[in-house]
């Protein structure tokens, strides 16, 4: 789907969204993406034909992919949950099944928390549950801007683009388009929620339907085995790392569409 843009009044600024979205009578699967990524992981969703009854947006956070970042202000998790409210209101989508990626994840789980009302369902995308998520965000609080911005970040990018694995590949392509005050700025906000958030216990507690959805080389996540204690349903994306939406994408968009068709008749 070719982007789309939205322009929303936040703390007095001006900022710029976007988006991309099809419209149909049925539920709205809203995707967010995570740290330094972009609505692009996602277009494959509109050609999936699984879905194609569904209501489908996906869009870049201030920073991301197509989305300026603002220049007045310094945002942080709370902001994103903030923005993407405004989003969802301002397009206008009802009845939403959020879909959160890495970060994104964080940012739907405080989104679950605070506008309840508004979603149908939640599927956790490797989300931040705790602190061992924050393998890219612990590199950058490591150094002030000049150095992340001078050494931390190209390098990042540069061992990324040579990564074995696609999704990783794909990450560095999306971080070459990402604001480098925006990872900076993201970074301590999501470390601070995934350290001292509490975060696992959240999830669990949401009284919405939902899904943690990873990939087989991360079976070994820590706290896996609690969410399967607490009733928490799991599915694993098999030959995946953390961007399964790259790695295998049809097991990936399987399990969206089962979720999908089991929460929504028990809604």
């Amino acid at each position: 789907m070719p982007p789309e843009k939205v322009d929303l009044r936040y703390k007095g600024c001006t900022v710029q969204i976007a988006y991309s979205l099809r419209r149909t009578p049925e539920v709205a699967v809203v995707f967010l993406h995570g740290l330094g990524c972009s609505k692009r992981d996602f277009q494959a969703a509109f050609e999936y034909p699984a879905l194609m009854d569904y209501t489908l947006l996906t869009f870049d956070l201030p920073g991301c992919g197509d989305s300026p970042y603002p220049e007045t202000l310094t945002l942080n998790m709370d902001d994103l949950v903030e923005i993407t409210h405004l989003v969802i209101a301002a397009l206008p989508v009802k009845d939403i099944v959020l879909v959160g990626h890495s970060m994104g994840g964080l940012v739907a789980l405080l989104y679950t928390e605070r506008f309840r009302n508004n979603v149908r369902g939640f599927i956790n995308v490797e989300g931040n549950l705790s602190a061992e998520d924050c393998f890219f965000s612990r590199l950058v609080v490591q150094a002030d801007f000049a150095e992340f911005t001078r050494t931390v970040f190209p390098e990042l990018k540069d061992r990324l683009k040579h990564a074995e694995n696609r999704g990783f590949r794909e990450y560095a392509a999306d971080l070459e388009k990402a604001d480098n005050k925006a990872y900076y700025d993201y970074s301590p906000s999501l470390i601070e929620y995934s350290d001292t958030g509490d975060l696992l216990e959240r999830y669990c507690a949401l009284d919405v339907p939902k899904l943690f959805v990873y990939g087989a080389e991360n079976r070994a996540l820590s706290y896996l085995p609690r969410l399967t204690e607490r009733g928490c349903a799991l599915v694993e994306i098999p030959t995946s790392n953390h961007f399964p939406f790259h790695d295998n994408p049809a097991a990936f968009y399987h399990a969206i569409v089962s979720f999908l068709t089991a929460a929504l008749d028990t809604v």
